[in-house]
């Protein structure tokens, strides 16, 4: 009943994101105002990404994982970026990077430790590796991140990195949303720790236990 309840809301909260993206694209296009497209296509594709992952290339997101993987779009992409949302609320970008180190973090961990505990018998990564893959994929994933927000400045005209808002310093800012990117990675990766010492009492036990358990029944049902 649970993972049932937890899919309709995946449902409900990834229908509601699209919706809001065509909403915005057909308003754009009664004003005559084209700046938002490249943006609400970019993320209209991105509310596909658990079927891309699940089908291209085999790996399977818990349902509370994906609503809050969505979520996070739709607050960085239709309220931050589209609703002008980083401009009105000072700490929205900070949250936001942090909220994504936290996420980023999981699934690096969530990927390696999976590969770790299903894969060759004779190969045993110590639960320090496994913490340190996860780190080093969530700050690689914030750098990249960077990467973009510098081009769709430079090469689109937009404004994701501030340095058009007086008093704003472009440098200040990719600097800061790496800072909270690292310490939303080190939330994730202790909570990473404290699962594989203990099994027990962490603040994402429920997170783990949901993928854990749906790897298991999905490599079940492939064997029948």
């Amino acid at each position: 009943m649970k993972k049932v309840n937890n899919n309709k809301i995946r449902m409900i909260v990834t229908n509601f994101v699209r919706i809001a993206l065509i909403l915005i694209y057909i308003r754009g296009w009664l004003t005559q105002d084209h700046s938002q497209d490249f943006i609400i296509t970019i993320t209209f594709f991105m509310t596909y990404y658990p079927s891309i992952l699940e089908k291209r290339f085999g790996v399977y997101l818990p349902a509370r994982l994906e609503i809050v993987i969505t979520l996070f779009i739709f607050a960085a992409q239709v309220l931050g970026e589209m609703n002008g949302f980083y401009d009105k609320i000072t700490w929205w970008d900070t949250m936001l990077h942090t909220t994504s180190g936290v996420i980023l973090g999981l699934v690096g961990f969530l990927f390696v430790y999976l590969l770790n505990e299903k894969g060759d018998k004779n190969v045993n990564l110590s639960p320090i590796f496994v913490v340190i893959f996860a780190f080093c994929f969530a700050i690689t994933m914030g750098v990249f991140w960077e990467f973009f927000e510098y081009g769709a400045d430079r090469l689109l005209g937009y404004n994701m990195q501030k340095f058009r808002m007086p008093g704003q310093d472009g440098l200040v800012d990719t600097m800061e949303d790496l800072i909270v990117d690292t310490i939303g990675a080190i939330i994730a990766c202790i909570g990473g720790w404290i699962y594989m010492k203990n099994k027990k009492d962490t603040l994402f036990n429920d997170v783990f236990d949901e993928w854990f358990e749906s790897e298991r029944i999905k490599n079940g049902k492939a064997k029948e």
